[in-house]
């Protein structure tokens, strides 16, 4: 469930969709909504991101592809949740929401939710780093949806075990010492880097997810998730200390 849509969703005369401006009690309760489902975004990127680590360890492209382009889309989401931004639907038009008292559902010309929280984010946070440059002619989301829809659309049989071109350099380093540099890096060297962004991507996004100041961080690392996320971000050789470092737990 996504609950701060599903509360503009029946805040509108007769409990319909929001109609009017946003009161100051109103923003209260998305603010805190926002948080939810950010911690939410937050915790499917990482499981997407620790399946996809150990998917390619074991030869599985395909699937780590389009995990890894998914663990970004999650990310966008909550990065726009921290910073007070909604994308919502009126019925199966998307809208956009500022979580300000006054502000009102805007429309988002875009074809399906990904195009529009790609769309949304590129809107809201132009000067982005995670937007900085582009990877070959396109830009770094647009990029990573392409080898989705590669792996996804434009083939009939798998291509696994034979190793992808974007994922040449990962599987020649390895999957423990590229995560640890991608963690590490602090210069952008990898993010856009063709041979190392499909999965330095989604770890810049994560690093600058979870280093935001509105997450609560606390929300994603009870017992449970703790220990789920030790036996997911692990190898053959141990635990991805570089990535259980950055995610606290």
């Amino acid at each position: 469930m996504h609950h701060a849509p599903a509360l503009v969703g029946t805040l509108g005369s007769g409990g319909k969709f929001l109609d009017r401006p946003l009161t100051a009690h109103e923003v209260a309760q998305l603010q805190q909504l926002l948080r939810v489902d950010a911690t939410n975004y937050l915790y499917s990127a990482c499981v997407s991101i620790g399946d996809a680590a150990q998917a390619i360890d074991r030869a599985l492209f395909t699937w780590a592809t389009v995990k890894l382009y998914y663990s970004s889309f999650y990310l966008l989401r909550s990065l726009l949740a921290l910073s007070g931004r909604a994308l919502l639907y009126e019925g199966t038009k998307p809208r956009t929401l500022t979580c300000r008292a006054g502000e009102v559902p805007t429309p988002i010309s875009a074809k399906g939710t990904h195009q529009a929280v790609i769309a949304y984010f590129a809107k809201a946070f132009p000067r982005s780093p995670l937007l900085s440059q582009d990877i070959g002619t396109d830009p770094p989301f647009q990029w990573l949806m392409r080898r989705r829809e590669e792996a996804n659309y434009n083939i009939g049989r798998f291509v696994d075990p034979q190793c992808p071109a974007h994922f040449t350099d990962i599987v020649r380093l390895g999957v423990r010492r590229s995560t640890s540099e991608y963690v590490a890096d602090s210069t952008y060297l990898y993010t856009f880097d063709p041979a190392h962004a499909i999965l330095a991507l989604p770890i810049e996004a994560l690093k600058q997810t979870v280093s935001h100041p509105a997450l609560d961080i606390a929300a994603n690392s009870g017992a449970d998730t703790r220990t789920f996320f030790r036996g997911l971000f692990a190898d053959r050789s141990g635990p991805l200390s570089g990535v259980l470092h950055l995610l606290n737990v």
